[in-house]
């Protein structure tokens, strides 16, 4: 698909894109067609240091779920096969059917080795590249709703700015990182409900 053609944005809203990109490999083999612009399994598998073998399976998923489509236009021949992205980015329907299970179990699952690999002192250059926080704010309705339009507003020029690095320094060797964030109202109960406040 030509770039000039790309959707804006390709909104999950059905079980199969969700099973789809709720793996942490197809993620980051989205990411790496958004850099690249288009790709054969054979440059996402150097990419990734995975095998070409697996990468051609995760593509064929993607395509099965219509988030990738192949662009003959950049093969070599008619055997050739090279991908790109359908869209500019990817955003999961909020409120979908087994998307607790599929991404939320994953994610915080994340968040927990995140926490005690921050928490270890014995890695202390991994641990620079980490972080973890957590803080209670005294906030309005509309202050917390301008809290999570900022926040938003950050990852996004965040995410834009990545691309743009990895694209104009494709030698330089990344990693896939994940930024979690979460607004809301916290209940007033201690851990274990109200009897453990006593």
């Amino acid at each position: 698909m030509p770039e000039s053609t790309q959707l804006d944005t390709f909104l999950v809203e059905d079980p199969a894109a969700l099973r789809a990109i709720a793996h942490p490999l197809r993620q980051r083999i989205l990411m790496e067609l958004s850099v690249r612009g288009h790709a054969r399994a054979a440059d996402l598998a150097q990419a990734t240091g995975q095998a070409a073998n697996s990468i051609s399976f995760h593509l064929r998923v993607l395509a099965n779920a219509g988030m990738i489509v192949e662009a003959p236009e950049h093969a070599r021949d008619k055997r050739d096969r090279v991908w790109a992205n359908v869209a500019t980015s990817y955003r999961v329907e909020p409120g979908m059917s087994g998307e607790q299970d599929l991404i939320l179990g994953p994610t915080l699952a994340w968040v927990t080795e995140t926490f005690s690999k921050v928490a270890r002192r014995d890695q202390p250059a991994e641990a620079r590249s980490r972080s973890l926080m957590l803080n209670t704010l005294l906030l309005s309705q509309d202050e917390a709703t301008a809290l999570a339009e900022e926040l938003e507003a950050v990852l996004m020029r965040r995410y834009e700015q990545s691309l743009a690095e990895a694209r104009a320094h494709p030698e330089v060797p990344r990693d896939t990182y994940q930024v979690l964030t979460a607004v809301g109202p916290r209940e007033h109960d201690a851990p274990g409900g109200p009897e453990a406040e006593a």
